[in-house]
């Protein structure tokens, strides 16, 4: 776009034009995306990223400046705004401790309960959590994430099907995110 286009885009955009909104979205959005998603390779957060800087951008839509650079120019600097204040946020939070990393590696398909992650004796919770778990479950989770073998390795070990080893790794993590909850509640409630 040149600046001229650019002035009349954002002067439909500053008006609260759909057309100019759409046809500027359209032409910003995977890229912006793109910068998100490198900050941060977590998709839902470059999506909740994304979602925010494209709400700020309408919400100061009258603050843009075309004599300071483009619409573009600008709509990324929302967005780096945004990543620098997602840093901001994060840093403050209270850091993990011991090595609970490897632990949190076991819900890799939903986070665990922010009340949790707030505590400081999370890794504590954690070893609780799998200790109230049943023997397979424990040794299935502590092959896998521990010992990092494959459900192939694990099924040999346990002389089962890799189909069951899936199957018992699904039930183990739901159960240890089960019982990760009901912990983070009763420490919660103390």
């Amino acid at each position: 776009m040149n600046q001229q286009q650019d002035q009349n885009a954002l002067t439909g955009l500053a008006e609260g034009d759909s057309q100019a909104w759409r046809m500027f979205l359209e032409g910003v959005i995977p890229r912006l995306y793109g910068m998100l998603l490198k900050s941060w390779p977590n998709p839902s957060l470059a999506e909740e990223l994304l979602q925010k800087t494209v709400f700020d951008a309408v919400r100061g839509r009258n603050t843009y400046d075309f004599q300071k650079g483009s619409a573009e120019e600008w709509i990324f600097g929302i967005a780096r705004n945004n990543i620098r204040l997602e840093i901001r946020k994060r840093a403050n939070r209270p850091g993990i401790d011991g090595d609970i990393s490897i632990y949190l590696e076991l819900l890799d398909t939903e986070p665990l309960p922010d009340e949790i992650l707030e505590k400081s004796e999370t890794a504590e919770i954690v070893r609780n959590a799998l200790a109230g778990l049943d023997d397979k479950e424990q040794t299935v989770l502590k092959a896998k994430y521990l010992e990092e073998l494959s459900a192939a390795q694990i099924a040999g070990r346990l002389e089962i099907t890799e189909k069951a080893v899936h199957d018992l790794l699904y039930r183990a993590r739901n159960s240890l995110r089960d019982r990760l909850k009901q912990l983070a509640r009763s420490n919660i409630q103390e």
